[in-house]
């Protein structure tokens, strides 16, 4: 999946294909987590245009409609950035030892960032690879492993 990116030629088709799909969904309020999903699984996230639509489709106040989204961690605001891993920093994760494993991978510090609580706590502590895969149950030494060999593939690809 190619993220949306609003200065893309296709921005303007890919908005109109998302009020379309937005279509088989009732212009209730009880519908705007599935109008998120929906958006966020076409656009790979929800940029500013995509949560006007929702608000538009939906009836619901923008201001309503943002603060709903910055309220669900799994709901991205802000572009992906794929070839990044970023290591969960959530109470139960800090607990488990994410500190640990973002020491461990250090290795390449332009690779790894921390990010908010995922609420996966019953798999802590969690790292999402570059691809938006979740990873849990870590150690450290797993961590480093997926991410020498992952680093290997991308090499030879």
């Amino acid at each position: 999946m190619i993220p949306f990116d609003v200065t893309a030629d296709d921005a303007g088709d890919r908005l109109a294909n998302l009020e379309k799909q937005l279509l088989t969904l009732p212009s209730r309020k009880s519908y705007l987590l599935p109008a998120f999903h929906m958006a966020q699984e076409y656009l790979d996230w929800l940029p500013r245009e995509s949560i006007l639509v929702i608000a538009s489709h939906l009836r619901i106040p923008l201001s309503e409609v943002y603060a709903t989204a910055t309220a669900y961690s799994e709901l991205r605001l802000e572009k992906p950035e794929y070839g990044a891993w970023y290591v969960c920093t959530g109470v139960a994760c800090e607990a488990a030892g994410a500190q640990r494993i973002i020491d461990a991978i250090k290795i390449v510090p332009e690779k790894f960032g921390r990010t908010d609580c995922q609420f996966l706590c019953s798999l802590a502590p969690i790292c999402t690879d570059h691809r938006g895969k979740i990873l849990g149950r870590l150690t450290e030494n797993r961590v480093r492993a997926l991410f020498l060999e992952d680093s290997g593939d991308q090499q030879t690809s």
